[in-house]
């Protein structure tokens, strides 16, 4: 049975301090300084601060584009929440207590990535209105540019293993809290891929850190036989109980390619994304953006 927390709600003072936040960083930035020591803070206001008993905390992290946000990507965290709940993981129940949209760098190289401050932009304004979803800006902000996956993870991972919670009626207690990944059928079944040179695209220590370190949940959009895959890869198979499929009931064809072509031909976006990032958008006339052309 799925659980439900009450998580604390943002205060619209914490989400103007927030907004500043980013505004601050990004102007740092933009002077050809280090945003490093303002972004490396991992947002804690929004975590839930006990479990019930015998529950592991779990944080679920989404990195991506968000170029701009959908509420597929929305939509997506519900639906990992809801299986990471539904059956045991990691060994045993988990709850969740929070999740972290997290936007790549620039340096990615995607054509259709919008600048850094308008992407960090649109995704505070999507998780505004979540009582437990909210933003990090240490991978988009990061001076050392791009990030491989596995040191995104390993980040997260140590900034919430300082993070204190209770289970049951236990004292609140460090070290408890298990990060998993949001990734897609397709980037999942990536992790077995070797490129044209031989060489793996994901290495065996990447996949521990991620995989074995932490987990993900895999949103499986169609029956695509993900249980064979898994059996039939040996590293897959070692980490099983750290692989959460996930199986939405409903499917959508929204995605960010489809926003920007909407606004491309001038076409309404509502129900695509967010008001609030619909709103963003329009505010700052993103919509002009050459690369969303």
């Amino acid at each position: 049975q799925a659980v439900h927390l009450v998580h604390p709600r943002l205060t619209p003072t914490a989400r103007l301090c927030r907004k500043l936040a980013i505004a601050l960083v990004c102007l740092v930035a933009a002077m050809g300084q280090s945003p490093s020591a303002l972004c490396s803070a991992l947002p804690l206001s929004k975590l839930a601060q006990s479990v019930p008993a015998g529950h592991r905390p779990v944080v679920v992290v989404a990195p991506g584009s968000f170029s701009p946000p959908t509420l597929l990507h929305m939509r997506i965290f519900e639906e990992a929440r809801d299986a990471l709940q539904r059956a045991p993981a990691f060994g045993k129940p988990c709850t969740v207590i929070g999740g972290y949209l997290s936007p790549v760098h620039l340096a990615y190289g995607k054509k259709s990535l919008a600048p850094t401050e308008h992407r960090l932009g649109m995704v505070e304004a999507a998780a505004e209105g979540s009582d437990w979803l909210t933003v990090a800006g240490w991978e988009a902000l990061r001076e050392e540019g791009y990030t491989p996956t596995a040191q995104v993870m390993n980040h997260f991972a140590e900034e919430l293993r300082s993070v204190e919670v209770a289970v049951g009626d236990a004292a609140p207690e460090a070290g408890l809290v298990r990060v998993a990944m949001i990734c897609g059928g397709d980037v999942f079944r990536s992790f077995v891929d070797v490129k044209e040179d031989g060489e793996r695209l994901w290495s065996d220590e990447d996949l521990e850190v991620i995989l074995g370190e932490n987990g993900v949940v895999v949103i499986e959009r169609e029956a695509t036989g993900l249980e064979d895959f898994i059996e039939a890869q040996p590293l897959l198979k070692k980490h099983r109980e750290n692989i959460i499929i996930a199986r939405p009931r409903v499917f959508t064809g929204i995605s960010s390619t489809a926003v920007r072509q909407h606004l491309a031909a001038g076409e309404s976006i509502r129900y695509l994304v967010p008001d609030a990032v619909r709103a963003y958008i329009y505010e700052h006339q993103l919509e002009k953006l050459p690369n969303w052309q």
